[in-house]
């Protein structure tokens, strides 16, 4: 496995982008018998995303992906995220994660839905360095059509602009489609989006 990234030859930042962790708050339901509970046990301070730091340390920085990071975990894919690359990973939320867990006999962590897990988190992280303005300007040149982008799963990513509302839009191989909430996020080996939902791949149901 190669090693992880040299920080010494990623170039020092103060700046940061602050992640999502809107999830967390609306877990917080007024207790029906009166005991005294407040919205204020389910806040969590801002989470900074420092250009400087790996895909890896920022990502395990923020709760609103935390079972997106333990999946990486479980499956072995997270080291990936501190090596060099660059990598384009899209994020899956842990709601939205959560949902999709469900569908699956004992959970989408169980050992036999680990080689399903693997496949789906694979299709999420794309070889290179596939920023908003690099996607947008590859639609442009391919006059406003879907451009391809392989992912480590093998599977090809497809991602479009909306003409309506200008956004970027994942699809897979069987139509399906997938909105991004946070995009554009560097990193010193990639860039960051969180998605919306879940994508999976023609070959994970």
């Amino acid at each position: 496995m190669p090693a992880p990234q040299d920080s010494f030859q990623v170039r020092p930042s103060s700046n940061a982008t602050i992640l999502p962790e809107e999830s967390i708050g609306r877990q917080f339901h007024e207790p029906k018998d009166g005991t005294p509970s407040s919205v204020v046990a389910y806040h969590t301070t801002p989470t900074p995303s420092y250009p400087d730091r790996s895909l890896s340390e920022n990502l395990s920085g923020s709760l609103e992906v935390a079972d997106y990071v333990a999946s990486l975990r479980a499956t072995g894919l997270f080291p990936r995220l501190a090596e060099s690359g660059p990598y384009t990973v899209f994020a899956i939320p842990n709601l939205p994660l959560e949902h999709y867990a469900a569908r699956w006999q004992g959970g989408l962590q169980a050992e036999q839905n680990l080689p399903a897990l693997k496949r789906l988190l694979k299709y999420t992280i794309v070889s290179g360095l596939w920023d908003d303005r690099t996607i947008r300007r590859a639609v442009a040149r391919h006059k406003g059509q879907g451009i391809g982008l392989k992912t480590l799963a093998g599977d090809v990513l497809s991602v479009h602009v909306d003409t309506t509302t200008n956004e970027l839009v994942l699809n897979n191989q069987t139509g399906e489609t997938n909105r991004l909430w946070l995009v554009n996020v560097p990193q010193s080996n990639g860039v960051l989006y969180f998605t919306q939902g879940v994508l999976p791949p023609a070959a994970v149901r």
